[in-house]
């Protein structure tokens, strides 16, 4: 399971950080300045959420897993998964503590109280309102971020 986590992570961190380019890309072509952190935060974001779609994201459906939750047996809410994906912040701890754990969870994991099994394609389905609202408020939230931080720098004389 280890390995098949590691495939889908990887995966993941590539179209997140494909599609940060592409959105780096874009501003660039209509002239608009961009820092450096705002394309780190667009890969945040992307990491923060991408397991948001019925506990599954890109690379975990390609592999064959999902997030589910540890209490139930049923796919995780958006809001676990998106907790869970929070502790990317601390990513080598929750590395560290992914390997010593003998259910191969992640500290994120831990806290969310979810776990990554195999695809069941049975589990009731999340419903569409509750993944808009998680999504909804990792964005709002790093949207605040990119404002304070564009200011900041716009003070400094970065820009």
């Amino acid at each position: 399971m280890k390995n098949k986590r590691f495939v889908s992570f990887v995966i993941d961190l590539a179209i997140a950080v494909i599609l940060a380019l592409l959105v780096y890309m874009i501003l660039n072509c209509l002239n608009v300045k961009v820092i450096s952190p705002m394309i780190g935060f667009i890969v945040w974001a992307v990491l923060i959420c991408k397991d948001c779609f019925g506990g599954v994201s890109v690379g975990k459906r390609l592999v064959g897993i999902q997030v589910v939750d540890s209490n139930n047996m049923q796919i995780a809410s958006p809001v676990k998964c998106v907790i869970r994906n929070l502790f990317y912040f601390l990513t080598y701890i929750d590395i560290l503590v992914m390997f010593f754990n003998s259910k191969n969870m992640r500290l994120g994991d831990r806290v969310a109280h979810t776990e990554v099994t195999l695809r069941d394609k049975t589990l009731q389905k999340v419903e569409f309102s509750k993944i808009v609202v998680a999504i909804g408020y990792v964005l709002v939230g790093l949207i605040i971020v990119e404002i304070i931080l564009y200011f900041r720098a716009s003070s400094f004389g970065l820009l």
